[in-house]
């Protein structure tokens, strides 16, 4: 016995559904893993001496498809950074 027009028509709509949320979420999940990563990023460049200005250049050189103005354009240098009392 063949599915009815009736039981074709509302699996469409619920595959439909489906492939809609399933882009949202794999949209999403790129975000927040791009976020991830320029922050795993910015964490290592502090961790080795970077001013704050290499810091926007490095992410907005490293930005495909962004605005190419920062909205931190003109940060003053950084202080030196105090390296640990001992060593691990």
């Amino acid at each position: 016995m063949a599915p009815g027009p009736d039981v074709i028509g509302v699996i469409a709509v619920a595959g439909s559904f489906v492939v809609a949320v399933s882009c949202t979420a794999i949209y999403f999940g790129y975000l927040a893993w791009r976020v991830w990563h320029e922050t795993a990023l910015k964490r290592d460049m502090v961790a080795r001496g970077y001013s704050a200005q290499e810091i926007i250049d490095v992410i907005g050189a490293s930005g495909a498809g962004r605005e190419g103005i920062s909205p931190l354009s003109s940060v003053p240098p950084a202080k030196p950074v105090k390296q640990p009392a001992y060593s691990p």
